[in-house]
């Protein structure tokens, strides 16, 4: 068509097409820090598996130069240098990987050496992995990868040994199947239909209008299996050179999850014992409180389904015995993280409960998934829930106890806990005060008692019902006390406040206010010394 010459119209072109770019643009800024916090938690996953890949990688050198472990060593080390030679090829194509997926989302370096892009980049993934084909060939190395390390395993080299041989076949079947590195098409949650071609299915599906933040995190996530599947075949391959002699006077105690970032319903592996096990170290190990049984190589094995969004703690508990006879206990938390496919997640904007009666503002979010599709539902009894607008709600409950959050977003439900609670008691105040010494004229002045929440973030009003009022000293020589309605001192209360003069004490007591929610609850005493 014809571009419009009446500059007005050309204005509004202008406009609306600036405006589509910024719904495109719309990502939750909860959803791109958490992938942050998840990234730089997977990347320091990363280092530490490195670290302990390297220490494996120097006992091969030790069995090496140990005459009583040589012959074994020559077997079995130079696979565990193949190993590491392949793992670090692939590795270091997807750091590579992520950083021209930096550069296409503007990277620019500081003089300090930081780092700064557009994290919320929708289109840098899909131009890199999509349109300029890096994904297609990220999933075909790693596929490769994959096969490589299993081929690290030769059972037609032990055709003469078939005890050695049979557990190398049983090994290599385990390894094909236990492998952290998973190359299955990830389900859409936006509602795609598959094309009938995985390799491009995969690549969308993983990077297609994702977020540069949320494609790093993937990558790192790559990174992390391979690690971990590094990790697994060279700790096979040391354990076949047999019993080694070690000189040592302190034990490691190890636990290891295989995978430090799982989505829901994946299950999680966690392998821990003592470093350097020998039959005499006799552990004995709990996990999350329950007794494991030992390998043959002294370490337990422990799994569970991942659930719940965010961080989580396994706790590992080892006992074991010293070479010296001496006993020793270790306490080991592995923390792994689970995420939501989607990115739903919902904030409370004020506190991490709920309360009754006032209005309870939250923001919820589907994450990828458009906001026509997303349902939000709460469980609690008698409560009201209602959109403000876009990703922002107002929850008002009316029944204490614990109730649910539920988003469905498109189609996909995830369920959040959240506490529903009374309001806390309110303080009572004359004036700014809750007590102690104040001016007598002050005093006479402000008139009344008023009670409200204390440093809270919410607007909830509580009314003055009634109090007791009583005095003594100054101008009152003997207790005195009325009964008094509503916030203002009247009738006989009013009497014993105009007697007051300096050094009378005043004293509040049975107050009773009335909140938002409707009750009526007694609030702390006061006592006031006029001066």
């Amino acid at each position: 068509m014809s571009l419009p010459k009446e500059p007005r119209q050309k204005m509004i072109n202008m406009m609306y097409i600036v405006l589509t770019a910024l719904l495109a643009l719309n990502v939750s800024a909860e959803i791109l820090n958490a992938f942050q916090t998840v990234n730089t938690s997977i990347s320091h996953s990363n280092e530490a598996i490195t670290d302990k890949n390297n220490l494996t990688y120097k006992a091969f050198e030790a069995n090496l130069n140990d005459q009583q472990t040589k012959a074994a060593a020559e077997i079995w080390a130079p696979k565990a240098m193949v190993a590491k030679r392949i793992s670090g090829d692939v590795y270091d194509k997807i750091e590579d990987l992520k950083k021209r997926l930096k550069q296409e989302s503007g990277l620019q370096v500081g003089k300090n050496g930081e780092e700064d892009y557009r994290i919320a980049d929708l289109d840098a993934a899909t131009r890199l992995m999509d349109n300029q084909g890096e994904g297609k060939k990220l999933f075909i190395d790693l596929k490769d990868y994959k096969q490589q390390l299993l081929d690290v395993l030769k059972p037609e080299e032990f055709a003469g040994q078939p005890l050695i041989q049979a557990d190398v076949i049983k090994a290599k079947a385990d390894f094909a199947n236990q492998l952290p590195l998973n190359l299955e098409v990830p389900k859409s949650h936006s509602g795609n239909a598959g094309t009938g071609d995985s390799v491009k299915d995969w690549v969308t599906n993983y990077f297609h209008m994702t977020p540069t933040i949320a494609a790093l995190t993937i990558l790192s996530k790559f990174q992390n299996d391979i690690k971990n599947s590094e990790s697994q075949m060279i700790d096979y391959l040391h354990k076949k050179i047999g019993e080694v002699k070690v000189v040592y006077d302190k034990f490691q105690v190890l636990a290891q999850a295989s995978s430090n970032y799982v989505m829901p319903g994946d299950e999680l592996d966690i392998t821990a014992g003592v470093g350097a096990f020998s039959a005499a170290a006799k552990p004995v190990i709990t996990i999350n409180g329950q007794g494991q049984e030992l390998g043959s190589d002294g370490t337990a094995e422990y799994k569970t389904k991942a659930d719940g969004a965010g961080e989580h703690t396994v706790m590992v508990h080892i006992t074991y015995t010293k070479p010296d006879g001496t006993p020793a206990t270790v306490d080991k938390p592995v923390k792994y993280t689970v995420g939501l496919p989607s990115g739903a997640s919902v904030f409370l904007e004020k506190m991490n409960v709920v309360y009754i009666g006032v209005d309870n503002p939250l923001t919820i979010s589907g994450g990828s998934v458009g906001r026509e599709k997303v349902h939000v539902s709460f469980t609690s009894p008698g409560a009201s829930m209602s959109n403000t607008g876009g990703d922002h709600y107002v929850i008002k409950p009316t029944t204490p106890g614990l109730a649910k959050i539920i988003v469905n977003a498109n189609g996909k439900n995830f369920t959040f806990d959240i506490r529903v609670k009374n309001l806390p008691l309110p303080a009572g105040f004359i004036g700014t005060k809750k007590g102690g010494a104040i001016s007598t004229a002050e005093f006479k002045a402000i008139g009344g008692l008023q009670a409200h929440l204390e440093d809270s973030d919410f607007d909830a009003p509580f009314h003055v019902v009634s109090y007791k009022l009583g005095a003594i000293g100054g101008g009152i020589p003997q207790y005195t006390e009325a009964s008094n309605e509503g916030v203002r001192w009247s009738g006989n209360a009013a009497l014993i406040v105009s007697r007051a003069t300096p050094g009378t004490n005043i004293f509040f007591d049975q107050i009773h206010v009335k909140g938002p929610d409707g009750k009526e609850r007694e609030i702390a005493p006061m006592v006031f010394s006029l001066k």
